[in-house]
């Protein structure tokens, strides 16, 4: 693996973890054209990429997380005084955020060796799915539900969209942002809750890939060009989610409805090649 394979693997994880065109997708398409051996193998890569696209959800959004971590600990404190009060919007947000994640959760703990084994074939077929999901999105109601008015059931709607992105080629942005476009939310906060939403998802897919690397010794591995791979994901995933947010807001999200499709016919001509 040299740097410009790391960046360009970067570049791939920060910009498709946000645009709606399937980030393990394009993993999968991309480490089979650069010949990434080195990469299919090592967990901790793929654990600094996630970090990198975390760092730019954190950019983006550190006021409404710095809101949720702190009316999370005071939702704590107030549930230990036997004064438990949800009632406030950021509270509210918190509670949708665990309920939205335990679907993905589940089917990533049940599901995680077989989507590792998935072919690109069923990547490419996946993709297809993701682009009928973003070319039917903008043709669906605007909503008017946010973060005050939402409902627990709506979060747990959003969340199984989210737990149907695990499967490599599904968008989990896409997805999600199209549940939550079903569920009524307005546009502005579909896609806020879709990227916070994918805190506890990244976080969680990088704790069961470093328990892996730890059981075998794994962080052997060119730090220079990981961390280089690292920055690269949060800077080009920090310009995506900037980018999303007003391309959703105008209804364009079926641009990327055409892209998958030529990404998925990529991917099954990769197949058989």
């Amino acid at each position: 693996m040299d740097y410009i394979k790391t960046m360009i693997l970067g570049l791939v994880q920060g910009l498709t973890e946000f645009l709606p065109v399937s980030s393990s997708g394009h993993l999968a398409i991309f480490k089979e054209i650069l010949g990434a051996d080195a990469l299919k193998a090592s967990l901790t890569m793929d654990i600094l990429l996630h970090v990198g696209t975390l760092m730019a959800v954190f950019l983006v959004y550190y006021k409404d997380i710095w809101m949720l971590i702190r009316e999370f600990f005071a939702m704590v404190w107030d549930l230990l005084r036997g004064k438990p009060d949800f009632s406030a919007p950021y509270r509210r947000f918190v509670i949708m955020v665990v309920v939205g994640s335990i679907p993905a959760a589940v089917v990533g703990i049940l599901l995680k060796d077989f989507i590792s084994e998935l072919p690109l074939l069923y990547v490419g077929i996946a993709l297809f799915v993701t682009a009928a999901l973003l070319y039917l999105s903008d043709r669906l109601p605007k909503g008017k539900k946010d973060m005050a008015t939402a409902s627990y059931p709506s979060a747990l709607l959003v969340g199984l969209f989210q737990g149907f992105a695990i499967l490599p080629g599904i968008s989990r942005s896409g997805s999600t942002i199209v549940g939550a476009t079903v569920a009524g939310y307005t546009r502005a906060f579909a896609v806020k809750f879709s990227f916070i939403l994918s805190i506890p998802a990244i976080l969680g897919a990088a704790v069961l890939d470093l328990a892996e690397v730890l059981s075998t010794g794994g962080f052997n591995i060119p730090w220079g060009e990981a961390l280089l791979g690292m920055a690269v994901a949060a800077i080009s995933g920090f310009i995506a989610i900037r980018w999303l947010i007003k391309l959703v807001q105008n209804s364009k999200f079926h641009y990327f409805s055409y892209y998958c499709i030529l990404a998925g016919i990529g991917a099954i001509i990769l197949y058989f090649i």
